[in-house]
């Protein structure tokens, strides 16, 4: 992958403008999506914006989940050396700072220890020059830069470009560190991991010394009892889609990919508008045979283009068996 940290982990590091709002400082891996307005939807609506620092400071973090990722984020006050935009406040008035980091969901079990670090590490290493790239990022708006400005601009760059270099070993350092843990007694934690490598996360460093075997790695619970063939393939798969224009409907074909009988799966559509997860189908699968393929039906909402599709277990953990993300519109191009 060319750049792995990408797929696994974003940063946000923000403080709040009295005029404009939530403006970003640094984000890693990838800055220029800062200015991706559909990307920064959940930035711009996370709680941790709603809550004061008090409030902030007595919870570990705050989360937002959405669209398969969940967001953890942490407020916190450092010094500030501008003048503000409001009335009432002063110079010296501290700036509120908000670092959010997103995970998949796959990963969530990590985003406590990950948010706590990245925290620490802003607090220790850069908390006293936050000012500097905030004036840096006002600087930029400047429509004649003097020497004054293009001074400052040049300051604030420099401390930003460490900033990112510590957010990435930071990131590396971590999720390296999670794979070497081989006494994982957690499934889910485990599963994490799997999740890793199949993002391309190096595992060089296991095999070193381990004669080229992930014997030491405990990616599965090997005190409960085998299920029988471990198999690649996922046990339910979406044949096809397809929308039917004249009812507004989607047809989704299901298949059963193995040769054991499913009892009591719940097949849920739903979508997501303005962060609030309404359901479209919510249907209960009583029996579902080996190798049966079934048809769902659903209806497609005007003006709703993004639906998630869920086959649900229904038993203590409520597993999802499977999930994908389905698009009307580029289903209507195919």
């Amino acid at each position: 992958m060319k750049n792995p940290l990408e797929e696994l982990c974003y940063v946000y590091i923000l403080y709040f403008d009295e005029a404009k709002g939530h403006v970003p400082l640094l984000m890693f891996p990838n800055e220029e999506l800062k200015e991706n307005k559909k990307f920064m939807r959940p930035i711009k609506f996370h709680p941790i914006w709603f809550l004061d620092i008090e409030e902030s400071e007595a919870l570990d973090h705050i989360d937002l989940e959405y669209k398969g990722y969940t967001f953890f984020g942490k407020k916190l006050l450092t010094i500030s050396k501008r003048k503000k935009r409001r009335a009432g406040l002063d110079e010296d008035t501290p700036e509120t700072i908000v670092i959010i980091i997103s995970l998949p969901n796959d990963l969530d079990i990590f985003g406590d220890d990950l948010i706590g670090k990245i925290l620490n590490i802003i607090k220790d290493d850069f908390e006293e020059k936050l000012y500097e790239v905030i004036q840096c990022e006002i600087a930029k708006e400047e429509v004649i830069k003097t020497p004054k400005v293009k001074e400052c601009i040049a300051e604030g760059e420099k401390i930003k470009k460490k900033m990112r270099d510590t957010l990435r070993n930071t990131c590396k350092e971590f999720f390296s560190s999670v794979i070497k843990q081989t006494d994982s007694t957690s499934i889910k934690k485990q599963k994490a991991v799997s999740f890793l490598a199949l993002k391309g996360v190096d595992f060089s460093h296991i095999l070193e010394g381990a004669n080229g075997s992930f014997s030491n790695l405990k990616i599965f619970d090997p005190n409960r009892k085998s299920s029988g063939e471990i198999k690649l393939k996922r046990p339910f798969e979406i044949m096809d889609i397809h929308v039917v224009d004249d009812s507004h409907e989607l047809e989704i074909m299901v298949r059963n990919n193995t040769e054991n009988e499913y009892e009591n799966i719940m097949v849920k559509i739903t979508h997501v508008k303005e962060f609030f997860e309404k359901e479209v189908m919510n249907q209960m699968i009583e029996e579902w045979y080996p190798e049966e393929e079934l048809l769902f039906i659903s209806p497609i909402i005007p003006h709703i283009n993004e639906y998630l599709f869920f086959l649900i277990q229904e038993n203590d953990d409520q597993e999802k068996l499977l999930t994908k993300k389905i698009d009307v519109d580029t289903l209507k191009k195919d």
